[in-house]
């Protein structure tokens, strides 16, 4: 992170503590913070000399802490748990997608996304494009407002999962003071490739509920899409040639039926190797047709006997007789 207006320069490592010098953002977000729980109703206490939070909530055994910089995240949660702190929500300045992958960085990323920390960034709240910096601009002041991103999910009914949202930070601290938003082990759609994974997040037992619901609903249709495909339409069943076969029945052509399965199939599975041909390997259908006539037509031929070995026609012996008796 960068140095900030007020801030001094140092290696964190050597500060107390862990953490890093205080300067006017830090600051900020921290008063910040304070409004916004006063705002919802909640007792909060700045610099709580028990915990050395930035900001404690007794009444929910919440600390608030943000921070810019590296320190040892799991002593410190563990130290204020000790003290009385039942959970510790560690909040990080935004990112841009384009921020340099530097050390700290990918801590943050690890506690956000492994271990449910959030993003905070401060929008123009008439302009969520707009990132504001109200501690170098009080003119900012009136329009700043804190946004949370990073570990917050909701459910998307039309994709039927749970998807990451920046959502109001104000909004998210009151559902998480009123227990309807938890943090738990979810399976989350990744918009980067859209695969599904296992993160921690903070979300709503409301959308829990429907995204496991959902779930099991296409487990249900998956378990189930083998018997309709099969009722409405015979899979074609894809044969590997031996190794044994002859070289004819190697280039034997498949059936245009056969070419289609290959084809669709080929996008879910690789073919087997003794089921792959190359465009020379293969004979043209009329090529085909014409080997396929000159087998049949020389078995044919092969199965007629020699024209000098006639077989004697029925009665004839009968004949011989009786021209014998006449000559008598």
């Amino acid at each position: 992170m960068r140095v900030e207006r007020g801030e001094v320069e140092q290696n964190p490592t050597d500060l107390v503590g862990g953490g890093g010098p205080e300067g006017d953002e830090h600051l900020w977000v921290k008063g910040r913070l304070f409004k916004v729980a006063q705002s919802l109703g909640a007792e909060a206490v700045v610099e709580h000399s028990l915990t050395r939070a930035d900001v404690f909530l007794p009444e929910h055994n919440l600390v608030l802490e943000y921070q810019r910089w590296s320190t040892d995240f799991r002593g410190r949660t563990a130290q204020r748990w000790s003290t009385g702190a039942a959970r510790t929500i560690w909040m990080f300045p935004w990112q841009p997608p384009n921020a340099p992958r530097t050390g700290t960085l990918k801590l943050f990323n690890n506690e956000v996304f492994e271990h449910g920390g959030i993003y905070v960034a401060v929008r123009n709240k008439d302009d969520l494009s707009e990132l504001q910096r109200p501690w170098e601009d009080p003119s900012q002041e009136r329009t700043a407002r804190l946004y949370a991103s990073g570990s917050i999910a909701v459910f998307d009914p039309d994709r039927g999962a749970l998807i990451r949202r920046q959502l109001s930070l104000a909004t998210v601290l009151a559902e998480i003071m009123s227990d309807e938003r938890v943090l738990a082990h979810a399976v989350v759609l990744t918009k980067a490739n859209g695969h599904r994974a296992r993160k921690r997040l903070w979300v709503l037992r409301e959308d829990l509920a429907q995204a496991e619901t959902a779930r099991e609903k296409r487990r249900h249709a998956m378990s189930k899409s083998p018997i309709t495909e099969q009722q409405s339409e015979p899979p074609v069943e894809r044969k590997v040639q031996p190794a044994g076969d002859s070289a004819a029945e190697q280039h034997h052509p498949p059936s245009p039926v056969d070419v289609q399965a290959s084809a669709a199939s080929a996008e879910l599975a690789p073919s087997p190797p003794a089921a792959e041909m190359s465009n020379d390997d293969r004979a043209a259908p009329e090529e085909a047709a014409r080997e396929t006539f000159a087998v049949t037509s020389n078995a044919n031929l092969a199965a007629r006997p020699p024209k000098n070995h006639q077989p004697t026609p029925r009665g004839s012996w009968w004949t011989s007789i009786t021209d014998w008796f006449r000559r008598l």
